[in-house]
């Protein structure tokens, strides 16, 4: 009676060996897959070298490169070394020199490659590696694979990024459903955005946001909170990474800097007195200019009137008058501009004026007191009488 359960025994311990190898080869296998599916992606783990420095942020395509790498160490001799791959043949490279580094001390490096455009184009695929190198000893590297068109974010997509001398903005969308036989609406996704000023390779401003939901469409302007050089050219850099697909896309959008004020139209007013002009700044390159208006009459007779304006910069408001009382009965074409120091009209608006009866100009005479000869005798009289009253009066006197 006890062979039946010996045999049970021994099955029951073969199930547990045979469950527990299975456990074990697919624990390996899962930990050989996931460095060829980062390979896939083509990021390459961090070498960190007995972890002396640390790359937060590493992003390369056809046209860019954005790096930022943290120093936990001192070191006397750092360089940053970047090169660009397509399949075995060396196509860029580009070495920055940074020299003495303190501990603690972030560096964040952009450029763009200098690849011809028809060149890029010959190409399917490219590689580009980031390392920091102390000397002659690597700290730390890393590579990139990327193809010639930049990763679809298939569940949204940049409609619109543009920036000029005041803002950088972006409009994002949700992309419509595959399921084209269905009526299931687009699901919301989550990005991130990282947006950096440039002046050729210097970075002047950065800022980010985290953890964005885009239900529908999503509409960001972040404002230049400093005054721009004016004629400078600058380069507005924008990545948007998604949190679904862990894929990152670059948008660069270049301008140059210039004064920008409009006149604000239902903040205008005109009558036979004169105009009132309410005009706004729309650039951190500050406007220093006046506002002109030219009043021109039925028989073309042209009077101008100028005033200046304060010196305005990005929603900076400033309004001004002008006074032109005594204009003659009449109708009238007016015509506003503003106008910079170096007399290009900037924005113009124009209107007309009736005038029905002219008002009376009202001059103001002052005349300062002046004493008429009769009155100076009249008072040496009075003077005169009440000295000569006293002596006598001190003559009577025992």
């Amino acid at each position: 009676m006890s062979l039946p359960e010996k045999m049970n025994c021994l099955k029951l311990r073969g199930f547990i060996f045979h469950f527990f190898t299975l456990l074990a080869f697919l624990t390996v296998f899962c930990i050989q897959v996931n460095p060829a599916s980062a390979v896939e992606n083509g990021m390459v783990p961090m070498a960190e070298g007995e972890g002396n420095t640390l790359t937060l942020d590493f992003y390369s395509d056809h046209e860019l490169c954005d790096a930022t790498v943290r120093f936990e160490k001192p070191f006397e001799d750092v360089y940053l070394v970047f090169d660009m791959s397509s399949g075995k043949e060396p196509l860029e490279s580009k070495t920055f020199k940074l020299g003495s580094m303190e501990a603690g001390q972030e560096i964040t490096k952009v450029f763009f490659w200098e690849l011809p455009e028809d060149f890029r184009k010959d190409r399917d695929s490219y590689t580009s590696r980031f390392s920091v190198r102390n000397g002659n000893e690597t700290l730390a590297a890393q590579k990139l694979s990327f193809s010639y068109r930049n990763p679809t974010l298939s569940k949204f997509k940049l409609v619109d990024f543009s920036a000029d001398s005041e803002k950088a903005s972006a409009l994002i969308t949700l992309a419509g459903p595959t399921n084209f036989g269905s009526m299931r609406m687009p699901e919301p996704v989550m990005i991130d955005l990282d947006l950096k000023l440039l002046s050729g390779t210097e970075i002047l401003y950065s800022e980010s946001h985290e953890n964005i939901p885009v239900m529908d469409a999503y509409y960001r302007a972040i404002y230049w909170p400093f005054l721009l050089e004016k004629d400078r050219n600058y380069t507005a850099l924008l990545k948007v990474s998604s949190h679904s697909s862990g894929l990152t896309t670059a948008y660069r959008s270049d301008f140059r800097a210039s004064e920008k004020v409009e006149i604000l139209d239902q903040d205008i007013d005109v009558d036979e007195y004169g105009a009132s002009v309410t005009v706004v700044g729309k650039s951190q390159v500050p406007f220093d200019g006046i506002v002109r208006v030219v009043l021109t009459s039925e028989d073309g007779e042209a009077q101008v009137f100028e005033e200046t304006a304060d010196i305005l910069t990005a929603g900076k408001e400033d309004t001004v008058g002008i006074i032109w009382q005594g204009a003659p009965r009449g109708d009238y074409n007016v015509m506003i501009y503003a106008v910079n120091a170096e007399g290009k009209v900037m924005d113009s608006h124009e209107t007309v004026l009736r005038v029905f009866e002219p008002v009376a100009e009202v001059t103001y005479s002052e005349k300062s007191p002046a004493f008429s000869l009769p009155t100076v005798l009249g008072i040496f009289l009075c003077v005169g009488v009440l000295l000569g009253r006293k002596k006598e009066g001190k003559k009577e006197k025992p």
